[in-house]
């Protein structure tokens, strides 16, 4: 008999620990969809981070956004009590960025039900949910997102496609499970969507209900109960092809980094046969933010040509462009 397990699942069931807390955030989300349709919203983006002990993507993951966003933009950054460093980095980030980084520090880890308390304090009409391990962007994303919401009118949740190369699949399912679907110039690969950079308008999640708020179940799949919210009111969600982020997802850049342990914390409950994944990696190389940007380049490009030569630091050679 597992009696830790018994024991949190007591835990779970006390009110001041499940119950009320749901409880206290569904009043806050009723309270701000009212005001919210009440209000005219400014044009631009809330994105909202969820992290916890992860400072090394976390800072490369701000840079990206700042670098490459040209809207009226807001980062939120919501701390699940990190302990390595986080909260410090976080105030200087918010320092070297004021009025753009705002950073939230909650009590305990509550996973990925941070993003919906970080909605409650967003201020501009598009929506986005962003992990800490997207290490680069496309620059122009959010003018993309833009043209997609007004040329699908059933558009509910756009993510940005991601690179997939020899150290992450990037969260995104083989391609055979899409089927693309283009007005003018813009192209969504409709099919399965996950929230590692994706967006949705504050209209739209205010009429579906908003992500689900389940306080000590941290990593419930937040994405997949959106969408399917989505589908009930004849929403879609995709994939805005041309767009890319470097998702550093998997065992292997956890490991890279030395994140061993917040992969366990992440799939020991719910997700158990991930966790012998990072046990099996061997480390040839650490692959760097450098690298990162220079896959996205060269997945923007056709007529890159990208030298990826990585050295034992993780550099990358200067992208060649050629005509």
């Amino acid at each position: 008999m597992n009696f830790q397990s018994i024991e949190r699942a007591l835990v779970e069931l006390l009110p001041q620990n499940n119950a009320i807390p749901r409880a206290a955030y569904f009043i806050r989300f009723a309270r701000h969809r009212m005001r919210a349709a009440a209000e005219n919203l400014d044009d631009g983006f809330s994105l909202v981070m969820a992290t916890l002990n992860r400072k090394e993507f976390l800072s490369c993951a701000v840079e990206a956004v700042v670098a490459n966003t040209q809207a009226p933009f807001e980062l939120i950054i919501m701390d699940n009590a990190s302990d390595d460093g986080t909260g410090e980095m976080c105030q200087k980030l918010q320092a070297k960025h004021p009025g753009v980084v705002r950073h939230v520090r909650l009590k305990r880890n509550i996973g990925t039900n941070a993003y919906a308390l970080g909605f409650l304090q967003a201020k501009y009409k598009y929506l986005v949910c962003m992990d800490d391990d997207v290490l680069a962007l496309s620059k122009g994303w959010d003018r993309g997102a833009v043209d997609a919401f007004q040329r699908f009118p059933r558009l509910g949740f756009l993510a940005m496609n991601v690179i997939q190369d020899k150290y992450t699949n990037g969260a995104k399912h083989d391609i055979c499970k899409y089927t693309e679907s283009t007005v003018s110039d813009t192209t969504i690969e409709v099919g399965p969507t996950g929230a590692w950079f994706a967006v949705t308008t504050r209209a739209i999640y205010n009429e579906v209900g908003g992500f689900i708020f389940r306080p000590y179940k941290p990593y419930h799949l937040h994405d997949g109960k959106y969408i399917r919210k989505l589908s009930k009111k004849d929403y879609f969600a995709g994939i805005l092809k041309k767009a890319f982020v470097y998702h550093a997802t998997g065992p292997y850049w956890a490991a890279a980094y030395g994140y061993n342990k917040m992969w366990e914390v992440k799939y020991e409950r719910n997700y158990k046969d991930f966790l012998q994944l990072i046990d099996n990696v061997q480390i040839d190389e650490v692959p760097s933010a450098q690298y990162a940007q220079a896959m996205v380049i060269k997945a923007e490009h056709p007529y890159v040509a990208a030298l990826v030569n990585l050295s034992s630091d993780g550099l990358v050679a200067k992208p060649l462009y050629v005509g």
